[in-house]
């Protein structure tokens, strides 16, 4: 009893309301929460440096499996990874470093020696709850501080009564062994060819058999680089692939087995976007310094620079053209909708605050419901899809006219929209199909889960599952660019 009641001492101090009813330890409600604090000596070298807990409640816990962290976003982590060796565990087996399993708590703790000076990290896991939920702690501690995250902790599952699909079937996929582990980014199809963009380069895909995709030709650049995103042009009959890169690349990929280089575009490009209008082909990129320029492609092997917008965002997240009309997603700044229908002067028509989690990364305009709108999703903890008003003469121009929202603790990515049908990737909550009809009351109409909560994939990136996408019509196909998984194809049964 001397022992519990010292513990409250702490607590109460320490403001964390653990009390000592006749007869038991009430466990008080976890408080999710990030906060920076100085370095200290000796930064958590015990599992109390986190402060206090309710002694006991991890007896007889099976800790086995996947956690998710939910109630705020734990830097780049979503979840724990608990397999236990008695009185040890793995807290994440892509470390596989082992920590302490007692009845109190799960307690890791990580320095790593560096010219700069010590980074520590260090996880606690401790008061089970009545309800199976947990209280998890993490502090990662470099230079003169750290940063201390409290969530709650819950088994990893698919969105709530949610199996694997729902109207999008699974038809073909491919990950070839030769392409070893790294982000899958994004994804295009011109005919029955999918260009696949991986962090190791370009992959074309034959997929005329979409049960079975075969690749045909590969392309990587030479040195360094981060290819993010491609689109695909044709041009003075040949077909170019353009990759999203520093710079951007041009390659000639007319011979699908054989892609070749055949210019670069002095741009920091983190996404791009084409579009053919009065007879010419023009690019637009999104760059890392919050700039959109705009080029002449009609001959992609010798681009020509026209303008260039420049927004208050930090960068150009992605982006998003039609008939002229950008709709830049820049980042912390929110959306930017510009008029580059004079390509050498663009002017900003309107700006939307940012409506989803702090964070504008992807949008998409169509007409939905006889009104011009464009779907907006922001990319962070509580990111979603809003449905905006586009119409520079409507009183609500820029305005959210509806939302849908999977979880809080798994973000939305890219999205697109074919008339009053919305796509889009949602990372860990895979891929949906959402009808427009009323925009202001999306309804979906089809899911595919591709990450599967305890699989083998799985790791504990906050940025983990589907990534992007791309929409054949005509064959009533899905291209996805999964992040663990590669290349899937879906057949789309929505009604």
């Amino acid at each position: 009893m001397s022992k519990l009641l010292g513990l409250l001492a702490i607590a109460a101090a320490c403001g964390d309301n653990i009390e000592l009813t006749p007869d038991a330890l009430v466990i008080p409600p976890v408080v999710a929460r990030c906060e920076e604090i100085p370095f200290p000596a000796a930064a958590f070298a015990t599992a109390a440096d986190f402060g206090p807990i309710a002694p006991g409640t991890l007896a007889g816990w099976d800790p086995e499996g996947r956690w998710t962290l939910t109630g705020v976003r734990v830097g780049g982590v979503s979840s724990f990874h608990f397999e236990a060796r008695g009185s040890e565990v793995i807290v994440d087996r892509d470390e596989d470093i082992p920590g302490t399993f007692t009845s109190d708590a799960i307690f890791q703790r990580i320095e790593y020696a560096t010219p700069e000076g010590p980074i520590v990290v260090a996880k606690r896991v401790s008061d089970l709850q009545a309800d199976g939920s947990l209280r998890a702690d993490r502090a990662v501690c470099e230079g003169d501080a750290c940063v201390v995250c409290t969530a709650k902790l819950v088994r990893a599952t698919r969105n709530e009564g949610e199996g694997e699909s729902n109207n999008l079937a699974l038809v073909g996929e491919l990950r070839s062994p030769s392409w070893g582990n790294g982000f899958t980014f994004n994804v295009r199809v011109a005919g029955t060819l999918a260009y696949l963009i991986r962090i190791d380069g370009l992959h074309i895909i034959e997929t005329s058999d979409p049960a079975n995709p075969v690749e045909v030709g590969s392309w990587q650049r030479a040195g360094d680089g981060y290819s993010n995103d491609v689109k695909i042009v044709e041009a003075n009959n040949k077909r170019y692939a353009l990759i999203a890169d520093t710079p951007v690349d041009v390659v000639d990929v007319t011979d699908p087995t054989m892609p070749r280089l055949v210019a670069q575009i002095p741009e920091e490009a983190h996404t791009l976007f084409t579009e053919t209008r009065g007879g010419k082909q023009y690019a637009y990129f999104g760059n890392y310094d919050g700039t959109c320029p705009m080029f002449d492609i009609t001959n992609p092997e010798a681009p020509v620079r026209l303008s260039r917008f420049t927004t208050a965002g930090s960068s150009v997240h992605d982006l998003m053209v039609k008939d002229g009309i950008a709709y830049l997603n820049a980042w912390d700044a929110g959306l930017y909708i510009v008029d580059f229908t004079t390509p050498g002067t663009p002017v900003e028509i309107g700006r939307a605050p940012i409506t989803t989690a702090n964070t504008s990364h992807s949008s998409w305009a169509t007409i939905a419901g006889g009104r011009k709108v464009v779907l907006h999703g922001g990319e962070n903890y509580g990111a979603h899809l809003d449905v905006l008003d586009a119409d520079p003469s409507s009183p609500r121009f820029t305005q959210k006219l509806g939302s849908y929202t999977t979880r809080d603790h798994v973000s939305i990515h890219n999205v697109m929209a074919i008339g009053d049908r919305a796509y889009f990737t949602y990372y860990q909550d895979g891929v949906r199909v959402v009808s427009l009809a009323d925009p202001t009351q999306p309804t979906l109409l089809g899911y595919f889960n591709t990450w599967d909560p305890q699989g083998p994939a799985a790791t504990n990136r906050f940025f983990e599952g589907a990534v992007g996408l791309d929409v054949d019509p005509a064959r009533k196909l899905i291209f996805v660019a999964d992040s663990p998984r590669g290349l899937l194809i879906l057949r789309d049964e929505t009604p």
